[in-house]
């Protein structure tokens, strides 16, 4: 019982393998028909030899993976085109660098011949077990990769181009991470930080008095333009951010 052939939730066929004592599934791209079944078994037959002549090797998918129909398109393919989509003015400057970053960095290593139907909860489990142990990242970083980036490409797959049916990141679960109480200056420090500037960088002190009396991000301030600003009243209008050369 080397290999055997099953469907998975999208009526797709998958080997079920029983190798050096583990169990692995991969996917075959194909749909449940009698032609295609039949072809998959016979194919099952052959991996189950060479599983018993000890000369078969998950290697063999990787070639396998870049020969699937178009119905069973991979995380990676499929990345390249909807990146393309991504770009300002539809989205952020810095979520389209957020994007290309997260999958450059972590996803396409692991699911790049990976079809997307064949993105499970139990992979997404796997993915972030690997980023945390193996590749040091805080639980908050795992969720920004997994459930920010890769669950919005998922999602596109879905709902725009059709190509799965479900959506395989809810049945993920995030611990609630523990809020950490702001630490302010005081006011102490905050009258010598502003003194500091007046008295050796007089240029940037108007800037850093404003963010103190108003609480003012630095990256909203960096907006700001003399119609925002009512010298007669007090006020200061604030709608808008500056991030990665681009206001929003």
């Amino acid at each position: 019982m080397g290999c055997t052939v099953t469907t998975n939730r999208h009526g797709v066929l998958t080997f079920r393998i029983f190798w050096q004592g583990g169990e692995y599934w991969r996917s075959t791209g194909r749909k449940d028909t009698p032609e295609d079944r039949h072809y998959v078994e016979a194919l099952a037959e052959v991996i189950g030899d060479a599983i018993e002549k000890k000369t078969f090797s998950l290697d063999w998918f990787e070639d396998e993976a870049k020969q699937q129909k178009p119905d069973s398109k991979t995380v990676g393919s499929y990345y390249l085109e909807w990146i393309e989509r991504k770009k300002p003015p539809v989205v952020r400057a810095g979520l389209a660098r957020d994007y290309r970053d997260h999958f450059n960095r972590y996803m396409l290593g692991k699911f790049k011949n990976v079809a997307l139907v064949d993105v499970t909860p139990r992979r997404l489990e796997e993915f972030r077990a690997y980023l945390l142990s193996e590749r040091g990242l805080s639980l908050k970083s795992c969720r920004n990769v997994i459930d920010a980036s890769f669950r919005a490409m998922i999602r596109d797959a879905r709902k725009i181009d059709g190509h799965i049916k479900e959506d395989p990141f809810t049945a993920i679960d995030w611990p609630r991470l523990p809020v950490q109480k702001p630490d302010p200056f005081t006011e102490e420090e905050r009258d010598k930080i502003i003194q500091h500037f007046r008295e050796k960088n007089r240029f940037y002190y108007p800037f850093v008095y404003t963010l103190f009396w108003t609480g003012m991000r630095p990256s909203e301030a960096l907006t700001l333009r003399w119609e925002d600003i009512d010298l007669k009243h007090g006020f200061i209008s604030i709608s808008k951010s500056h991030y990665l050369e681009e206001s929003s």
